[in-house]
């Protein structure tokens, strides 16, 4: 098995559907993944980063992506296949880590991805989904951690439909954990169909910890684009007056149509409603417009 990094599994927590999948039901991918590109290192940084081991190399790039230095996300692609079983987890991996994967760009967050992908050894094929999916299956307390990787293989393109299947599944579970991190799996696929289940966790679910990362998974983490986000907007419009929902929870359905929306209105159902039927479409196509790869999150 896997050695897990329980450390940064506690560290993504702390950041801060059901209807289970219908049989023969097909995820949609939205086209190729996002490729993790952008296009300018100096040449002194290009020349010394040659002459460092895989690890400093691959920090570095990490950390220059996050800064949105152009070229950094090329070359972690270039770099990527030099470091396969050369990659250790570090403490500075993780932190980078974290936040990549809530950078506002979804060029940066799709390189953390892959280089997590390579960190953890797990080439992308249907082998190695297969084997994580059976590993999930049967060891129910780390569970979580491959619910976490198997969202980020199926975002590679790798065996989408069978792990959106399972994740979705394991969104009914009896344990909250695995419930938290299927959600968290979701939202690395970024695929049209995972908005279904956030909307439903945030309806049903009985915790408010799971609640309200099906929110932020709408709202702004993972990998959906900003036009994939808006497509959620209906479904929170109708839980915005849902008898059913908490006041915490309702506050968390504004918050939410607030950050996909780019729009600050009050926490008013009729308000939104009113302004989604004049603006809605609208604002779909400005986003559509934009740089396809902004979002909300770090700068």
């Amino acid at each position: 098995m896997a050695v897990v990094p329980l450390l940064f599994l506690i560290a993504v927590a702390q950041e801060s559907k059901p209807a289970s999948s219908q049989s023969g039901e097909q995820i949609s991918v939205p086209g190729k993944p996002v490729s993790p590109d952008s296009g300018t290192l100096s040449e002194h940084n290009i020349e010394w980063l040659k002459t460092q081991p895989p690890q400093q190399q691959m920090e570095f790039l990490l950390q220059e992506a996050i800064n949105h230095d152009r070229g950094a996300t090329d070359m972690i692609v270039d770099y990527l296949p030099s470091w396969k079983g050369h990659l250790q987890r570090t403490e500075r991996w993780q932190t980078f880590e974290q936040t990549a994967l809530y950078s506002n760009d979804l060029r940066v967050r799709a390189a953390a991805i892959e280089i997590n992908l390579v960190v953890n050894g797990f080439d992308k094929t249907d082998d190695t989904a297969d084997r994580l999916l059976q590993q999930a299956e049967a060891d129910e307390k780390y569970r979580g951690w491959y619910e976490w990787e198997l969202g980020m293989l199926a975002n590679r393109g790798i065996a989408t439909q069978r792990i959106y299947e399972a994740l979705s599944n394991w969104t009914h579970n009896k344990d909250q954990q695995t419930r938290f991190w299927a959600v968290e799996g979701l939202a690395h696929i970024g695929s049209d169909e995972t908005i279904e289940h956030f909307l439903d966790v945030i309806r049903n679910d009985p915790s408010m910890e799971v609640r309200e990362r099906a929110g932020c998974s709408m709202a702004k983490s993972g990998m959906l684009t900003r036009v994939q986000r808006m497509k959620a907007v209906p479904g929170l419009l109708e839980l915005s007056d849902d008898p059913s929902l908490n006041e915490i929870t309702r506050a968390w359905v504004f918050q939410a149509l607030r950050e996909i929306t780019d729009e600050q209105l009050p926490d008013n159902a009729p308000t939104w409603r009113n302004w989604y039927s004049t603006h809605g479409a609208e604002r779909v196509e400005k986003f559509d417009h934009d740089n396809r790869w902004v979002l909300l999150g770090n700068s």
